[in-house]
């Protein structure tokens, strides 16, 4: 994320929001409740659905004109609530409020939730985890992070803050739970990050996520780098790639890694996957969590996800919650406790006002 794009971005949404205001002058000077009523929802709408596309369909025409879709889309959406104000005020002064005040309602509004939305971003927090089970016979604490898409919407400085912390504390093991770059980084980014991350003085555990391999690289002008110079980038650092394989970290601790489901049939079906005794505690990563029968079947101890980023902005959350039902969050599967990750970072926009951006702090404590 470069000075530039900051710039870019907050232009953008500046330029949108005028031109809203310019376009709405005449509406306004009307003074008519149904006006008011019809614009509020169709800016909802037209928010919402922009933020939709941008994160959770990624159509050509977003991933083209990037952050214009996503300023129009906050724009509107901060645009509909000084609508919302003036209905209720006209139904109870029997007047319209005046155009000044709505603009003055609508700036503050979008300036907060652009300022807060951009600097939660670039803010990356531990969330610690306890989990216990009598199949543990020696205390671990590892470190999950998931969607870091790096240098797509952080500063490389929030990043290296990031890893330093968790150097310092001095984790077992640290697990990459996919998305660790996306289309938007390039080949010195990709092999930039993995030598950090290669650099922690821990065993370092990758999956692949739906981003990774640039596998929508052609929306942007065509991959970055090749699925060859990836892994090459990767193991050349150290770091352990699990593609529905295991990894014996310890007699009482197994860890298994799954290939992301954007792999299609180059993802096994539970029967396929090792065999592993049920006797060693099972931890499972997995990038994308709403393979709910993959997950009753595989009967891990503990899965850890990523993928969906909390919704990264309101209302997304509950958008998705009407598709999916694990988005964020601890939930219990079966037999088998899993955790989405809102991810260290967020996809592409350097905005995110659901949740926050958190790398897992994970305890492993046997059962007295």
């Amino acid at each position: 994320m470069t000075t530039f794009r900051y710039f870019l971005w907050f232009i953008l949404i500046i330029t949108v929001f005028v031109l809203l205001q310019l376009a709405e002058k005449p509406l306004r000077r009307k003074n008519k409740v149904w006006i008011y009523v019809i614009s509020y929802f169709l800016k909802i709408l037209i928010g919402t659905g922009l933020a939709f596309c941008s994160m959770a369909l990624s159509i050509s025409l977003i991933w083209k004109t990037g952050y214009l879709a996503m300023a129009f889309s906050i724009v509107f959406f901060c645009d509909a609530w000084p609508d919302l104000f003036a209905i209720f005020f006209c139904l109870i002064r029997k007047k319209a409020p005046g155009g000044k005040l709505m603009m003055i309602i609508s700036l503050c509004l979008t300036a907060v939730y652009v300022i807060y939305g951009t600097v939660n971003m670039q803010i990356i927090r531990p969330k610690e985890h306890t989990y216990t089970s009598a199949k543990l016979q020696h205390e671990y604490t590892f470190v999950f992070l998931s969607d870091l898409h790096y240098c797509s919407a952080q500063s490389e400085q929030t990043v290296d803050d990031a890893l330093e912390e968790i150097a310092q504390l001095k984790p077992d093991f640290v697990l990459l739970g996919g998305d660790i770059t996306d289309e938007y980084t390039t080949k010195e980014e990709m092999q930039s990050i993995y030598r950090k991350l290669g650099a922690l003085p821990v065993p370092v555990y990758y999956i692949y996520g739906n981003h990774d391999r640039q596998g929508n690289g052609d929306y942007i002008g065509g991959a970055k780098y090749t699925a060859e110079e990836l892994t090459a980038a990767i193991e050349g650092n150290g770091i352990t790639i699990l593609q529905d394989e295991t990894a014996a970290f310890a007699e009482d601790l197994t860890i298994l890694g799954r290939e992301d489901v954007s792999a299609g049939d180059g993802r096994c079906k539970p029967s396929a996957l090792p065999s592993i005794s049920r006797d060693s505690y099972l931890l499972t990563v997995d990038h994308n969590p709403f393979q709910e029968t993959d997950i009753l079947e595989t009967h891990s101890d503990l899965q850890l996800s990523g993928h969906s980023h909390a919704g990264q902005f309101f209302p997304l959350e509950y958008i998705y919650l009407l598709g999916e039902k694990y988005v964020y969050g601890d939930y219990q599967v079966g037999d088998t406790n899993l955790y989405v990750s809102s991810g260290i970072t967020g996809w592409f926009f350097p905005f995110r006002t659901v949740a926050h951006c958190n790398y897992e702090v994970v305890h492993l404590i046997p059962e007295k």
